[in-house]
């Protein structure tokens, strides 16, 4: 009768450690879903500017960049390179040059 007892609760515990692990992963899926979108956004602030001053578009992709120090500090690498990545790949799609020129940097 213990051992029932034992076995039963070892599955009852199994089972509520399943379900925590699984909200974790929901809630990175979702992290990395919103800094995508957040990168995205950022670039269309590059993106939608004619800039003549190099300092001062220096100056606003390092604002916007600023934006994934928010994943770096929460821990969350593949949210932060997410970020990165949609936010030079969404410039490098619209203006290549410019893709190339904010991938230096």
């Amino acid at each position: 009768m213990k051992s029932t007892f034992y076995i039963v609760g070892a599955l009852i515990a199994l089972t509520l450690l399943y379900g925590c692990s699984d909200n974790g992963e929901k809630g990175l899926s979702n992290e990395i879903e919103t800094a995508k979108i957040e990168g995205r956004n950022a670039a269309r602030n590059i993106i939608t500017r004619q800039w003549h001053d190099s300092i001062e578009l220096c100056r606003q992709i390092e604002k916007e960049r600023k934006i994934k120090s928010h994943y770096d500090s929460l821990g969350h690498k593949r949210a932060s390179e997410s970020f990165d990545s949609a936010f030079v790949s969404t410039i490098r799609t619209v203006n290549p040059i410019l893709g190339k020129f904010v991938e230096k940097l």
